[in-house]
């Protein structure tokens, strides 16, 4: 990934940053991508058990605030 990404809609330097998801009992913790379509859980809202996941970078543009976002390298816990 570039040092320094532009926003492709305005040219603009973008900043990084990170989507925040909110859980029982408040608990907080970055977004992450999860492989395949979402699946219901009967205890747990939605499987993700022995799934690929990557954490999500996202960047914002300090303009115009679009916002990318990339799951980028190995997945959490490998090497």
């Amino acid at each position: 990934m570039p040092s320094q990404l532009k926003c492709p809609k305005c040219a603009c330097d973008m900043e990084q940053g990170y989507v925040l998801e909110i859980g029982d009992g408040n608990f907080r913790s970055a977004a992450r991508w999860i492989a395949g379509p979402p699946e219901r859980s009967m205890l747990f809202g939605t499987k993700v058990k022995d799934r690929e996941q990557h954490a999500i970078q996202s960047f914002r543009c300090t303009r115009c605030g679009y916002l990318e976002s990339y799951a980028p390298g190995e997945p959490p816990g490998a090497a």
